[in-house]
Order: structure tokens, then C-alpha cells, then sequence
């Protein structure tokens, strides 16, 4: 078995399936309002079907985080699973934030952006490395401009460099 990013043979992508929370009047323009409480339905897809030697697996305590002009909108765990060699799986996820205090112009802006059926967040996935000591190297999925109720928004892999320190603390670093 192979974990996430150790091939290059599988792609990786993410949709918006729905969301609640996000209502232009109620919510998102509403004074009434002065903070968010939303819910994402995602789809995490592993697309293995050119693989002919590899599983590739979203690994245990993955997490999904969605942002919106690089404010936080929500997060929420992503069910461990694997594509085999030459298949094609996907799992629903869901993220949500509660009491989230949204710029007012990033509020407009996607109030805008929903009305129009154009509005699109980022969404990054973070598989943890379950096999280390004091270096980790946790993977990364990041999916941009994911359209909500659109397709699939294609990820890039890379992985973020994690130091554990003798007192528990840690520090992250990119490692591309």
C-alpha cells in the first residue's frame, strides 16, 4: 500500500456538493448576523485509474479546512480510504464553523458571488504522518477555487515538514 503522496500515479480532487449556512439574505447580508455558522457537504475523490502497481489512501485523522479569501469558514474530519491499483473512489466529508467572523466586505463579496452562482473556496486537506518521531512530513491537498455546487476541483500534493519538540510543541514548514 502506498500513503498519500508518495506516487505521483493518482490525482486527487475535491467538490462542494452543497452548503448551509451561507444564505445571501439571511445570512451573509443579513445585521441581524454579525457572525456565521456554516456547513460545507464535500467530496474528497482518490482517481487511481492509471496506477497499475499502487493503492493509494487517504490516511486516519485527515482533516478538510475551507477558507474564502484566506478567512476560515469551517473544518471537519475526512473518512479514512483507499483507491486500489486502476480505481476511482470517493467519500463525502463534512466541514462547518461555528460562530465565524467573516469580514464584511468578504460577506458582500460572496453574497455576490453565490447570487451569481460563481462563488468558489479553497479547501485544504492535511493526512497527518501517523509514522514519525520527531521530523514528520504531514500531506497536503490543496484545492483551489472549488465552486460550490460545481465539479470537481483538482488538488496539488505537497507535503508540510513538522518538528516535534522535546516539549511537545510543534512547528510546521513546507517541504515541496
Amino acid at each position: 500500500m502506498v500513503l498519500l503522496g508518495v506516487s505521483k500515479g493518482a490525482t486527487y480532487s475535491v467538490t462542494v456538493t452543497g452548503v448551509a449556512g451561507l444564505d445571501p439574505a439571511a445570512d451573509l447580508l443579513s445585521a441581524s448576523r454579525p457572525t456565521l455558522s456554516p456547513v460545507f457537504n464535500l467530496t474528497v475523490r482518490i482517481d487511481n485509474a492509471r496506477e497499475k502497481f499502487s493503492t493509494h489512501c487517504l490516511g486516519s485523522f485527515a482533516a478538510a479546512a475551507v477558507t474564502y479569501g484566506d478567512a476560515f469558514l469551517g473544518k471537519g474530519s475526512v473518512p479514512e480510504f483507499c483507491a486500489g491499483k486502476g480505481k476511482v473512489r470517493e467519500r463525502g466529508a463534512r466541514a462547518w464553523g461555528h460562530g465565524v467572523d467573516l469580514p464584511r466586505f468578504l460577506r458582500d463579496q460572496m453574497a455576490g458571488e453565490i447570487a451569481a452562482g460563481e462563488a468558489a473556496v479553497d479547501v485544504e486537506v492535511t493526512v497527518p504522518d501517523q509514522e514519525c518521531y520527531h521530523h514528520c512530513f504531514d500531506t497536503v491537498l490543496t484545492c483551489s477555487q472549488a465552486k460550490i455546487g460545481g465539479g470537481p476541483a483538482p488538488c496539488t500534493v505537497h507535503q508540510n515538514v513538522v518538528h516535534h519538540g522535546h516539549d511537545g510543541e510543534t512547528a510546521a514548514g513546507s517541504n515541496d
